[in-house]
């Protein structure tokens, strides 16, 4: 009886870590895309503060990212982290023929987050 309520007691607090670990912060804002072919992405928000962002690319085709500072050509399930400063905006290029999938976290922002698909 002791060890049935001792592998009970286990599992319910190993149940309780993993639930711990998937957990979202809810001050950021968390966007899953799609980039169509030979299309760009741009965010920014709507008061041109700046905000940071996390990105993971998802698809096969190399994804290019520009600031108004940095360029960077990002691959599938590298993850990449920046700063984005006032009055500027980031902007996802995908010059392949083929969609790709993004997600991405934008977090410490002050004002609403705008995304804008444009062909290339």
């Amino acid at each position: 009886m002791k060890q049935l309520l001792i592998v009970l007691i286990l599992l319910i607090t190993q149940s309780c870590q993993i639930s711990n670990l998937g957990k979202k912060d809810n001050h950021a804002l968390y966007i899953n895309t799609i980039i169509p072919a030979y299309s760009s992405l741009k965010i920014s928000t709507e008061d041109a503060k700046s905000f940071s962002f996390e990105v993971i690319i998802k698809s096969d085709s190399p994804i290019h990212l520009r600031t108004h500072d940095t360029e960077i050509s990002m691959e599938k399930d590298n993850k990449y982290a920046l700063n984005v400063d006032d009055s500027e905006s980031v902007i996802f290029k995908n010059l392949s023929n083929r969609n790709s999938v993004i997600k991405l976290k934008i977090f410490n922002h002050s004002a609403k987050v705008m995304q804008t698909i444009d062909k290339l």
